[in-house]
């Protein structure tokens, strides 16, 4: 007896020995794609190296983002900016084992991925950001008639000429209540992060491309009570059921693959619709928006090229659809 219990320790070790110990320690729900969005400040003729990374999922967090060709003094035309970003899997994920470049997709500040280093832990993206050009001059990225809407909470500005996209951040007094947050819109819906009282104000700045920004410009200020404050953050929510309820505040993002919107709280609608700015838009299983024809819950619905639903109104393809956005059978 004493022998066959030798026996079998000495196969259980053995069996272990060979097993990768990689193998054993990749439990959990495996990481098999990330999307990160890039913010970065860097320009040419400046000294600054100041990026931000951040991802809307919950299955893994940013520990750190590095620079790793700054320049000694600044940077120069053509230069091109390069990164290294390390993410943590949450517990109970892992990333994936051949995790590749490949399953890597950029937003925001135009780059693309060199290489990646994976353990089950951790995953290390190298990211090369596009060439600098200095010429800044050549667009037109002023921003003006910077205005709040005091009932909801709401910043608007007059559309800028050149811009592809801006960049908005909310302030309480002299310390910024956001991070820097992007929008192809020219408004902002602030309401969710207004939930003390104080002196608010915004600024936002037109942006061409990672290399052309505007200039920041400031709201004027408006003081907030706390009643006020309170009413106002309670009408912000998220995580919609379908057509007929209300949505949180966020950013509109795109990627390689197509438009998505995050929220403030960095999750995004899946396989749903979703109340934006006084439309209706559907994102599908991947988070990304759909246009066309919807079927939803036994019911057709069309969005038309920006993502909206139509209401009232006949489709492209000559279909009437009605003020609930329904398809009207005859």
């Amino acid at each position: 007896m004493y022998m066959l219990k030798r026996s079998a320790a000495f196969i259980t070790a053995a069996i272990l020995s060979v097993i990768p110990i990689t193998a054993l320690a990749a439990t959990g729900t495996q990481i098999s794609s990330v999307s990160l969005y890039i913010s970065s400040e860097i320009e040419a003729g400046e000294s600054g190296s100041d990026v931000t990374v951040t991802s809307s999922s919950s299955k893994f967090s940013i520990d750190d983002v590095e620079v790793t060709n700054k320049p000694d003094e600044e940077w120069k035309d053509g230069s091109k900016p390069k990164l290294k970003v390390t993410l943590e899997a949450e517990d109970d994920y892992y990333f994936a084992s051949g995790f590749s470049k490949g399953n890597v997709s950029l937003s925001g500040s135009d780059g693309t991925v060199s290489s990646v280093s994976r353990s089950s832990s951790e995953l290390i993206v190298y990211i090369t950001l596009d060439a600098l050009e200095d010429d800044e001059s050549d667009h037109e990225l002023a921003v003006n008639n910077l205005e709040w809407d005091e009932e909801n909470g709401t910043g608007y500005w007059d559309e800028c000429e050149d811009a592809n996209k801006y960049e908005v951040r909310l302030y309480r007094g002299s310390n910024a209540v956001t991070s820097v947050l992007t929008t192809t819109y020219t408004s902002y819906d602030f309401s969710s992060y207004m939930t003390n009282s104080g002196n608010y104000s915004f600024k936002v700045r037109g942006v061409y491309n990672s290399s052309n920004k505007g200039s920041w410009e400031e709201s004027d200020s408006w003081y907030v009570s706390a009643d006020v404050a309170e009413e106002i953050s309670s009408k912000s929510s998220s995580g919609v059921s379908g057509p007929g309820s209300s949505t949180g505040t966020g950013a509109w993002l795109k990627d390689s693959t197509g438009w998505w919107y995050c929220n403030a709280d960095k999750s995004y609608t899946i396989s749903n619709w979703q109340y934006i700015d006084d439309c209706w838009y559907y994102f599908n299983k991947s988070g990304y928006m759909v246009t066309g024809w919807i079927h939803w819950n036994s019911i057709w619905y069309y969005c038309g090229e920006s993502g909206a639903m139509l209401i009232n109104t006949t489709t492209p393809d000559g279909y009437e659809v009605g003020s609930d956005g329904a398809w009207i059978q005859s």
